[in-house]
């Protein structure tokens, strides 16, 4: 039998897809894994931790809600509050200006100004070295559809932020907390981002990017150990991950199906940061831990405040509860304080806190 060209054509394009679709499955799942807990076994009490969190979570979510440029009072209060936390605990906060250049991508931007906050944790050693750790304080305004495509509308109503990412902010302070109490070898930089969500992600106005250049031109660049972006950390649960079967991606890197751990994810730039992280996390705490390298261009991969620091070839990953792969309230106005795990969440924080603190104490 003689197929048409057209036919042919058709068999050979299918064969060919199919081909790369195969190997991406092999590359991708090749490039993941799941590390066994090997903590301690008896549970951390996380009661207080787990007070701190909820606490930082409604007064950001909920107290002041939706807070951007766009709502430059509500962004304004988030920082007041992310600097007097920080103050209290002992550290000189200072502010970083993030321009925001006119753009009809932009829309109405009430305030073309906005910060960055630093608090570095000083290091002993005479020649210290540097880790980044990071969490964007914005949340999303308002946009034509949820993957945030067009124009902003500052209309419309945007998201509380609780998961995202309030919770990343939550976790931020809590290990500026573990870290003010004991001492390191080296500096940690924490910094809480303006500007993470769209319209302004992956554009010269990206809070992190601005951070992430103006290190990258720094003298001791050679001596940052990485960066850790913390994104949405609060939604763990035992249930099959429903939302995964639509998530390609995470399916390719063979993702566990429940949504009871924390991911560590990275592209290429990251990967070994990230590898060696996600072993040393399994050590530290009892809470089942992922990492997984996936390319820069795939979907929801480098979402988050890493992208920057990896287009400066800086070492970077982001600790997630992987957003809206499991996250049904993901960029919702339905993201709202009360719906996180808070005792799981405070586990992941604290196994966190002890890593930071242990990379901050490597020769």
């Amino acid at each position: 039998m003689t197929f048409p060209t057209s036919a042919m054509h058709f068999f050979s394009m299918t064969f060919r897809l199919s081909l790369l679709i195969t190997a991406a499955c092999i590359a991708l799942s090749s490039c993941s894994k799941l590390f066994s807990p090997r903590g301690s076994g008896e549970i951390p009490d996380t009661d207080q931790t787990e007070t701190l969190l909820k606490a930082h979570v409604f007064h950001l979510a909920d107290s002041i809600g939706e807070r951007n440029v766009y709502h430059p009072g509500a962004m304004e209060r988030s920082a007041r509050y992310i600097e007097q936390k920080l103050e209290e605990m002992g550290y000189a906060v200072t502010r970083q200006a993030v321009h925001i250049p006119p753009s009809g991508e932009f829309g109405a931007v009430k305030d073309w100004t906005a910060y960055n906050l630093i608090a570095i944790k000083k290091g002993t050693s005479p020649q210290p070295k540097m880790l980044i750790v990071g969490a964007h304080y914005d949340t999303k305004v308002g946009m034509d559809n949820w993957h945030d495509h067009g124009p902003a509308r500052p209309s419309r109503t945007g998201t509380p932020g609780a998961n995202d990412n309030a919770s990343g902010v939550a976790a931020l302070l809590e290990m500026a907390h573990a870290l003010a109490a004991t001492s390191t070898l080296h500096d940690v930089c924490l910094v809480a981002y303006a500007n993470e969500e769209p319209p302004f992600y992956q554009t010269p106005a990206m809070g992190s990017a601005v951070h992430a250049k103006s290190v990258s031109l720094h003298p001791g660049r050679e001596k940052i150990i990485g960066m850790i972006a913390l994104e949405t950390l609060g939604c763990y649960s035992p249930r099959v991950n429903k939302k995964r079967q639509s998530a390609v991606v995470a399916g390719l890197a063979g993702l566990p199906d429940r949504c009871d751990y924390v991911a560590f994810l990275s592209t290429n730039t990251g990967r070994k940061l990230a590898r060696s992280c996600a072993e040393e996390f399994s050590t530290l705490s009892r809470f089942p831990v992922r990492s997984a390298v996936f390319p820069y261009y795939a979907r929801g991969v480098s979402w988050s405040d890493d992208w920057g620091y990896m287009k400066e070839g800086i070492p970077s990953f982001a600790v997630t509860d992987t957003a809206f792969l499991r996250c049904d309230d993901y960029h919702e106005t339905s993201d709202t304080a009360e719906k996180l795990d808070y005792p799981q969440f405070a586990e992941v924080v604290q196994g966190l806190s002890k890593l930071i603190i242990s990379l901050a104490n490597k020769p």
